[in-house]
Parts: structure tokens; sequence; C-alpha cells
């Protein structure tokens, strides 16, 4: 039986926090847990933290273990903390938002009803301009970020509803859940997979999607969820934002998948659409001084991962370009192309 949170009780049971985060907590457990938080800021604080680190690093029971014992145990080894439960528990009965931007609680009388429980925090990772930067979600799904994009999802994600929204470049690999479907929203469309490995290009100035399956299936819906199409495969889908078009076709997916090796292979693109990928991969800004030069097409590869300037003399060697680097120290470097 577990002992009442008392002023003689200086710590939490991880293992009830932990049960709490997995959604699987009694009625008294959930008010045992909101009475110790609301005893005094410095729990409210570690619980925040807790849920934090566990989300990005949990993948099991000893991950949990070894977090709560080498950052938050310590802390409450000689805190002082309320003079009563029962009167904490009418605090936590009447708590309506818990640690700030953490879970938002609907309450009926003095009672609490755990089935109206919302979620509202969420949780961004952003990859900058000239980065790249990998994530695992608290599911296990791997994504690769390319440089200007960020990926957005809620708290609710830990209770099974996979769901992500995307702004720019992403690589996914997706965790097998046949339970719990994987949502992607874009600006425009919404992606569902059931264990699957693909790119998504979406960034908000290009006015298209790409999508990319290399492995699997994927769904690729509007946003009132009606399926548009159901990729295999070695498939493309490109959306023009402008005419809401869709298009499918055969592609070799490494063309579109080969950034993240820093391998880019440009097949008959013009060169002010590439000057935009220039601009986010090397957090630079390019001006085209010749209209006429931007609608040029180039063909050829490049090594991402190469400094700007590499980059600008291959491009160079093989179409019209001529360009002039202007370093700026309190802005991106400026690049003319003319």
């Amino acid at each position: 039986m577990r002992v009442p949170i008392t002023e003689h009780k200086l710590t939490m049971d991880y293992q009830l926090v932990n049960k709490y985060l997995s959604n699987e907590t009694s009625e008294a457990e959930v008010a045992e847990i909101f009475a110790w938080i609301e005893a005094a800021p410095e729990n409210r604080k570690a619980f925040i933290d807790y849920k934090k680190i566990v989300a990005l690093t949990a993948q099991g029971d000893e991950n949990e273990d070894h977090t709560w014992k080498m950052f938050f145990e310590p802390r409450f080894r000689k805190q002082e903390l309320f003079n009563s439960y029962r009167q904490v528990a009418k605090y936590a009965a009447m708590f309506l938002i818990v640690f700030g931007t953490g879970v938002g609680l609907q309450y009926i009388g003095w009672g609490f009803d755990k089935s109206q429980m919302v979620y509202q925090k969420e949780t961004s990772v952003v990859s900058p301009l000239g980065q790249m930067t990998n994530i695992e979600l608290p599911d296990g799904t791997k994504v690769m970020l390319n440089s200007g994009t960020s990926i957005t999802y809620s708290e609710n994600f830990s209770h099974g509803e996979r769901q992500v929204n995307l702004s720019g470049e992403a690589y996914f690999d997706v965790a097998k859940d046949k339970k719990h479907p994987f949502v992607v929203q874009t600006s425009s469309l919404n992606f569902v997979v059931h264990g699957t490995s693909f790119n998504i290009e979406a960034y908000p100035e290009e006015k298209v999607i790409n999508t990319t399956l290399v492995e699997g299936s994927l769904g690729v819906t509007d946003k009132s969820d009606k399926e548009l199409m159901r990729l295999v495969p070695g498939e493309n889908a490109h959306y023009e934002l402008n005419t809401s078009g869709i298009t499918r076709s055969k592609v070799d997916t490494e063309l579109y998948t080969s950034w993240k090796e820093g391998l880019i292979t440009f097949k008959n693109e013009k060169l002010k659409d590439i000057a935009r990928k220039i601009e986010r991969w090397y957090n630079v800004e390019v001006i085209i001084k010749n209209p006429k030069l931007g609608e040029e097409a180039y063909l050829g590869t490049i090594m991402k991962n190469k400094p700007v300037d590499q980059i600008l003399e291959v491009l160079q060697l093989t179409s019209s370009l001529k360009y002039k680097i202007i370093p700026r120290p309190d802005k991106p470097t400026l690049i003319y192309w003319e």
C-alpha cells in the first residue's frame, strides 16, 4: 500500500511519476502527484524537467531510473513539503493549468476526472540554416532535418497520437506501430504512415511539396483527410500549392534522399531554385543580378558539405554564372550572381 505524502516524505517515487507519464495511474495516484507538484515550486520545475528528458531520451525503465536518480532525486533530500496532504489535495483538485504550458486539467466539482485531461504542451525542434539535425521521437522514429527545417509534436505523442507538423525538408524512418498510425502534417497535405521510410520536402517559400517513398506504404491526403493517392516504394508525389495539382511518378529515390549524405544531384533545375537551397544550406544571401541567369537549367552533382565558394566554382564550370562573395560581420554573407 502506498504511503500518503506527508511532511516527512521528502521525495516523490519516480515509479509513480513514470506511471503517470504512461497514463497508467489511478485517480488517487494522480491526486497524489499533483499534491506533490503544488507543494513547492522546486517540485513543479523538477517535474517539467523530468518530463522533457524522458520525452527525449527514455527507451525503457532503466533509463527513466537513471534519469531520476542522476538529475532529480538529490534535489529533494533536504526539501520540506507541505503540512497536510488533505489540504494540498484540495488545491490539486482545483488546479486547472499545471506547470505553465504543461497539462491542462478540467474538473467536475471537487473530483478529478482523468478522462478530461487535455495535453497542451508542444515540443519543437529547429534545424538552423547551414546545419542538419538528427532527432529521435519518443516512439523511436528517427528523423533527419535538413537546413531551415522545423518539426513540432504535442504532448499527446507520448500517449499514442503519433502526429508531427513539418515545415521544410526531413527524412523519416518511422517506428512500426500497427495500432497508432504516424501522421506528418504540412501546410497543404498530410501523410499517413504505417512503418516506413520516406522524404518530404515542404518549404513554404517553394510553393511545392515533394514526397518520395523509399520503403513501406504512404498515404497522401488533403487537409480534410481525403486520400489522394497511396505511394509504393520508388514513387514520388509532386504537389503544386498554386494549382492544388498532384502528380505521381517513378523516380530514383537517391535523387531526393542523397542530401542526407551530403550529396546533391540536380536534374535540369533552375539556378534561381538552386540559389534558394544554397541560402538555406550555408546561411547566406544570394542576389541574382541577371534575371535570365536564374532561368538557366543546371544538371550536375555537388557535395553539400564543401565550402560555399567550392560549390560556386562547380556551378560556374557548367553554366554562365559569375559570382562575387561579400562577407558581412552582422549579417549572412552576401553573394552576387551575374
